[in-house]
């Protein structure tokens, strides 16, 4: 009787082990199915966001094409403001030689030994007699008063019309010169080169030793 109880006690513990040993496997099969699962969807996570990150590459282009774009025209804006800078000084600059060249021309007509009249003659806008006006200068003992274009007096003379008129002999057409009344008088009527509506009536005479010079400046209408 003894036996049966024991035999009995020792089958009921087999059983229990079993059932321990069961729940075990169990429990850790339920364990690696888990963490299994938790690497698996974590990995298709980060494969999704790589392959959606590689299916739109437009997205970061985009924004590197605006981040450009922002930079370009602040680069734009940037450089109008220098051209408008640089356009607005060069203004200054060219009214400011303006002005300088106008004041130039003032102080010339504005000579204070000079005689100016207005309208003197028909004909006549302006006639100037300046006392500075000096000879020109002279290789000859006397004026040869032939007028032949091209001698030796003759561009002695274009030189003392020159002095009266301000135009350069260079720069200078000549509409007419002649005799004034006598051998050391002259009269000629020029006009600067490319300006005929702008022309002057110069009157020189000569001066013994050292040449023609200005008498009287006629700034015709």
């Amino acid at each position: 009787m003894n036996n049966n109880r024991s035999s009995r006690h020792e089958n009921k513990e087999k059983k229990v082990n079993r059932l321990y040993n069961l729940l075990i496997a169990v429990v850790a099969v339920l364990i690696v199915f888990v963490g299994g699962t938790m690497i698996l969807g974590n990995k298709d996570k980060s494969d999704n966001q790589a392959e959606t990150t590689q299916n739109n590459p437009q997205t970061n282009d985009q924004k590197t094409d605006k981040t450009a774009k922002k930079d370009d025209d602040s680069s734009k804006d940037d450089q109008a403001t220098d051209d408008q800078a640089t356009d607005d000084q060069s203004s200054e600059d060219d009214q400011s030689s303006e002005d300088d060249q106008a004041t130039d021309e003032e102080s010339n007509d504005s000579d204070p030994q000079a005689e100016v009249e207005k309208n003197p003659e028909p004909g006549v806008a302006e006639r100037k007699v300046d006392p500075s006006w000096d000879s020109v200068g002279t290789s000859q003992d006397a004026p040869a008063a032939t007028y032949k274009k091209g001698s030796t007096d003759w561009n002695e003379m274009l030189k003392a019309v020159g002095e009266g008129s301000g135009i350069s002999p260079s720069n200078m057409t000549v509409w007419r010169l002649g005799n004034n009344g006598g051998v050391g008088k002259a009269v000629a009527t020029v006009s600067p080169k490319g300006n005929s509506s702008t022309k002057y009536r110069v009157q020189i005479e000569w001066v013994d030793g050292e040449g023609w010079k200005p008498a009287v400046v006629d700034k015709l209408q």
